[in-house]
């Protein structure tokens, strides 16, 4: 019941076995899909962006580790295996030997749910299986496939596709439907599915927070939400047909030579069509109900729904400008506190299923301390304005920059090192240059000769500067000296020296005279 939930497939309101197809179909639209809302609406938030073994991003065990991530697209495998979690209320990472699936030597990590696989746990850990059962069928090969672990060793089994246990598959038991029948063994039983110092049992238990599924609590309010909307699409489409009657007299129905008088044919409604009525006779049409209440009941609704569930309402109903920013800020503050609860129980699982994959692939844990770690970006954040305005705050708050990278900016690990390469790299070229001249003293100091530069002519002196005259260029190969005031020339001659100002009376105008 769970799965229609979030595939778009819920049950439909108002439904008997004596419903027409007809009826049925029109009710399909009055579905949404609300649980997958409220279950993505926490899986988009969880992003794993790096893995290290020990706190080292580069060791031989670390590289391992991310090579097992890659190989298994892990970041996909996550998403599904929290999904099913968050929907069904319990889901499973089984770490398989690559060569007992027919995978190569590789390490296979599968997400499981309670579809598939049935689970039993120790009644003290909930996280710790017992005991695990999974049942899965292979298309090509028309065989169902099922595997028992156990605290002692495994037992795979196999059957041949059995078309007739499918006609009588009750949805709410898949599992029990699925697996039951006539299986055999297949291969000899294992003593354990690792290695003699891991767990036997290579399954890893998400528990959801509060051991249901994230809507499952709310399905009854579902359902009211869903009639709503049917009851609104019966009305609009009743009104789209309104209906119409004649007043002021009875039509006849005969006509003068006794002919039934089809009076539907001819009041055809069209763009074009002329009626013409008796005197005192005329046509009413119904009014179209208000439906604004109905909308305003199902808003209320959906509300609620964002509350119980504490999802944001905009991702319930995008266009909600009467949401106070109070209530808005109250909604966003129990989503987070919602997602941080869910990272906190699948951080734990995904880093005890690696755990496992290094174990399985023979990689080399010295100690306890060489576990394997999974960061995840910071589900407060997620615009890169909210990420970029926090480390700046934090910045000037004395936080460090690899703080800032891997809390805030949610850097990985390979990236916090790429970016203290380019740093080491930027500040070596900066240093291979020569400085640049940022005020006129030091432009001043950095001239030949330590004086003040010649001003280039149509330029004028910075302030407080005065200009200074450009010296004659000399040809091309020749030492020619500069000119001197009241030097003399080459060749013994006096050079003129400057001439007198003119008196103020001498440059008068004529006309002042």
């Amino acid at each position: 019941m769970l799965r229609s939930y979030i595939d778009g497939n819920a049950p439909l309101p108002e439904m008997s076995k004596t419903t027409r197809q007809s009826w049925a179909s029109f009710q399909r639209r009055a579905r949404t899909n609300w649980g997958e809302l409220i279950v993505d609406s926490v899986v988009d938030r969880l992003i794993p962006n790096g893995i290290t073994v020990g706190g080292d991003n580069q060791s031989p065990a670390a590289k391992q580790a991310q090579q097992v991530w890659r190989d298994n697209r892990m970041a996909g495998v996550f998403k599904e295996w929290a999904r099913y979690g968050m929907a069904f209320g319990q889901s499973y990472l089984t770490v398989w030997n690559g060569a007992s699936t027919g995978n190569g030597n590789g390490v296979v990590i599968t997400a499981d749910s309670p579809e598939t696989m049935i689970v039993v746990t120790d009644p003290l850990q909930h996280w710790k299986p017992k005991a695990a059962l999974r049942v899965w069928r292979n298309q090509d090969e028309c065989k169902d496939y099922a595997i028992v672990w156990t605290q002692f060793g495994w037992q795979q089994f196999t059957r041949p596709t059995y078309t007739r246990i499918e006609l009588k598959i009750i949805p709410s038991k898949w599992l029990v439907n699925l697996a039951e029948g006539a299986w055999t063994t297949e291969g000899q039983p294992g003593s354990g599915a690792l290695s003699a110092t891991a767990r036997p049992i290579p399954v890893v238990v998400y528990n959801n927070p509060g051991g249901h599924g994230d809507y499952e609590t709310h399905i009854d309010l579902i359902n009211r939400i869903n009639s709503e909307i049917l009851q609104r699409l019966v009305i609009q489409a009743m009104q789209a047909f309104r209906q119409r009657a004649i007043t002021g007299g009875i039509l006849p129905e005969l006509d003068e030579n006794g002919n039934k008088i089809d009076w539907a044919e001819r009041f055809e409604p069209a763009p074009g069509a002329l009626w013409n009525l008796d005197l005192g006779q005329e046509i009413w049409e119904s009014s179209p109900a208000d439906i604004s209440g109905m909308l305003e009941a199902c808003k209320d609704d959906i509300r609620a729904l964002s509350a119980m569930t504490k999802t944001p309402l905009p991702m319930l109903m995008p266009e909600n400008g009467n949401q106070s920013a109070e209530g808005a800020k109250a909604t966003e503050s129990g989503h987070l506190f919602r997602c941080m609860a869910r990272l906190h129980e699948a951080k734990h699982g995904i880093e005890a299923a690696m755990d496992m994959a290094l174990t399985l692939g023979d990689a080399d844990l010295e100690d306890d301390d060489d576990r394997v770690e999974v960061s995840f970006e910071n589900v407060q954040l997620i615009t890169m304005t909210e990420k970029y305005a926090a480390a700046l705050a934090a910045h000037n708050a004395g936080e460090s920059t690899k703080s800032i990278q891997r809390n805030i900016l949610g850097y990985s690990p390979d990236q916090i090192t790429q970016d203290e390469l380019d740093r080491a790299h930027e500040a070596l070229l900066a240093a291979s240059l020569p400085p640049v001249p940022t005020t006129v003293q030091e432009t001043v100091q950095s001239a030949p000769g330590g004086g003040a530069p010649a001003t280039p002519p149509g330029q004028q002196a910075p302030a407080g500067q005065q200009p200074q005259p450009r010296a004659p260029q000399p040809a091309p190969g020749s030492k020619k000296p500069a000119l001197t005031q009241g030097g003399t020339q080459p060749g013994g001659k006096k050079s003129p020296g400057p001439k007198p100002a003119a008196s103020p009376a001498a440059t008068k105008p004529l006309a002042a005279k």
